[in-house]
């Protein structure tokens, strides 16, 4: 079974990966790989070589240098280090935190004071507010109030993540599909792609409704391409949260059907996102904004929201931290 299911992801994927953009990368990568240990151990992470070779696993420069084509030197670092970040908060909440609700809130409750830049002896929280310092340096009230809701958001639906792990609950597709689009981290992502490819746009900009839809969009190809990626380790490890399981569950399917499914859910998403795209930065559709504006707008949907979907689908597809 479990080879039938590679066989059908790999096939299905042949087909889906010619995106009608390219692949990229920070021409800094080898660089950034080279240095990026530093910031997490300056913390206290990665205090053995078994910490540090997890930690490595995860290919974190790699996805920052996609995410972030434009970026080098202290900007890409930036963009590492919040990967790193991310997922030592995962590790944490699956090795140390996630007992308990009760326990996730609190570490929650510490590492949201990093978003005003409050630094709490925790290394977790201690880390964020670095991060989250250096993140908002010369940016724009706009951009920071954003990103300092959605990092809020992103970690606040963790406790709600933790809540149906301590009751054994599996959430219904509808809940998990609510939690997981904050959870999944996207938001933060594209905010950072924003400061390091010079397209912070102003709220009348990022408010417009083709690009909420956009990003709502990578938001579903990210977790189904995720989930897919990851479904073979959640499985072994008893998770019941995972897309492909709560089709299952909800709509009756076998795995292989369940996995067709939401395959064809990121498929959508992508054409949607690609449909929507075009019709924003078409002639009507950017034709009461000034040059300026445009210019912007087609800048953010090039260099910030195209390499997160671009970058997330070629990172999944080569790092092994999904696998067992």
């Amino acid at each position: 079974m479990k080879r039938t299911v590679e066989l059908l992801t790999d096939d299905y994927y042949e087909g889906l990966t010619p995106m009608s953009f390219p692949s990229r990368i920070s021409p800094d990568f080898q660089a950034a790989h080279d240095r990026h240990l530093a910031w997490p151990k300056s913390f206290g992470f990665l205090s053995s070589e078994p910490e540090e070779a997890h930690h490595l696993k995860g290919q974190f420069p790699l996805i920052a240098a996609m995410f972030y084509p434009n970026a080098t030197g202290s900007e890409l670092d930036l963009g590492v280090d919040q990967q790193s970040w991310y997922f030592l908060f995962d590790d944490a909440l699956d090795e140390q935190w996630g007992q308990s609700a009760e326990r996730v809130r609190n570490l929650v409750g510490l590492v949201k004071e990093g978003t005003t830049g409050v630094a709490c002896p925790l290394p977790l929280a201690s880390a964020f507010a670095d991060m989250r310092r250096r993140s908002c340096q010369e940016m724009p009230q706009d951009w920071i109030r954003r990103s300092s809701a959605h990092w809020s958001s992103y970690l606040d639906h963790h406790v709600e993540e933790a809540r149906s792990k301590q009751a054994d609950s599996p959430m219904s597709l509808s809940t998990y599909l609510r939690v997981r689009r904050h959870t999944i981290g996207v938001a933060p992502v594209i905010d950072l792609a924003e400061r390091l490819s010079s397209c912070v746009l102003p709220d009348h900009l990022y408010e417009l409704p083709h690009l909420s839809v956009m990003r709502e969009m990578i938001k579903m190809f990210i977790i189904c391409d995720n989930d897919i990626v990851s479904l073979g380790k959640d499985a072994a490890l008893g998770e019941k949260n995972n897309l492909v399981l709560c089709l299952e569950r909800e709509h009756g399917l076998s795995r292989l059907e369940a996995i067709e499914k939401a395959l064809h859910q990121q498929k959508g998403a992508l054409q949607l996102f690609t449909t929507t795209r075009h019709a924003l930065l078409s002639a009507t559709g950017v034709s009461q904004l000034d040059p300026t504006e445009r210019d912007l707008l087609e800048r953010y949907c090039t260099e910030a929201l195209q390499p997160t979907i671009r970058g997330a689908y070629d990172w999944h597809h080569t790092s092994t931290r999904y696998r067992m």
